[in-house]
């Protein structure tokens, strides 16, 4: 896939990581369809970042767990950039919680804002992707999938489900949309994470270091540019995984 004119949707792109991927399609050539529940005054920054490159972008409000915000985003997009080629679901949850504090509602609230958003994202961008015959979807999911952490279990098996949703929906949309996954690991810890906490995680990688934001931005773009991938569970995580 050629990036440039493209329309590009990528949730939780107002900061972080889905900033950074935003910006990367946007160096490329995408015009990107801002998406954000809370942070507003991030967003427009974003919206303003991609603006001076020279692309379109626009500023989406939605909670991703309420099913007719979703349909009206994305009709919202629709009829903002006259069509849609990407959707990046990126938005998550991550918290600790220990097995013994855990109920329905702290469960509930990892499955609806990790999991049943993406399909529900999916589910309605579905169409608008498959008028190009080429579109795709990129998931982000997370290396925890393989091996759960105790004190994250909820977020983990989210995560988890993400991978299998990916591989269903790849089959589902095929050959008019293509659907992968990035499954990473620590590549932008919370910012009360000191460094101790860094030294030892970099220490549990192969490649003895975190990953940056840039390279989750080139695997998902990769993930989209391929056009012979789809169904692919990429892990970016320096090798953990094998450990």
């Amino acid at each position: 896939m050629e990036l440039r004119g493209k329309v590009a949707l990528v949730t939780g792109s107002a900061k972080r990581l889905g900033r950074t991927i935003a910006l990367a399609l946007g160096e490329r050539g995408c015009h990107i369809a801002v998406h954000y529940r809370k942070s507003e005054k991030e967003a427009l920054e974003t919206v303003a970042m991609l603006k001076m490159m020279g692309v379109k972008a626009h500023p989406f409000k939605a909670d991703l767990t309420e099913e007719e915000q979703v349909k009206a985003m994305m009709d919202s997009v629709a009829r903002t950039f006259g069509q849609l080629d990407i959707l990046v679901n990126n938005a998550a949850t991550f918290a600790r919680t220990p097995f013994e504090q855990l109920n329905a509602t702290v469960w509930r609230k990892f499955m609806d804002t990790n999991l049943t958003s993406v399909f529900l994202c999916s589910r309605y961008a579905a169409d608008l992707l498959s008028e190009s015959g080429e579109g795709v979807i990129v998931n982000i999911s997370d290396t925890a999938a393989f091996r759960p952490w105790t004190g994250f279990l909820p977020y983990c098996v989210s995560k988890a489900g993400v991978i299998a949703l990916t591989l269903g929906l790849a089959k589902a949309l095929a050959p008019k949309v293509r659907v992968n996954c990035v499954a990473l690991g620590t590549v932008l810890p919370p910012e009360e994470y000191g460094e101790n906490w860094k030294q030892e995680m970099s220490g549990k990688t192969l490649l003895q270091r975190l990953g940056a934001p840039e390279e989750a931005a080139q695997a998902v773009i990769f993930c989209i540019t391929c056009d012979y991938l789809t169904g692919a569970i990429i892990p970016l995580d320096g090798g953990r995984h094998l450990l």
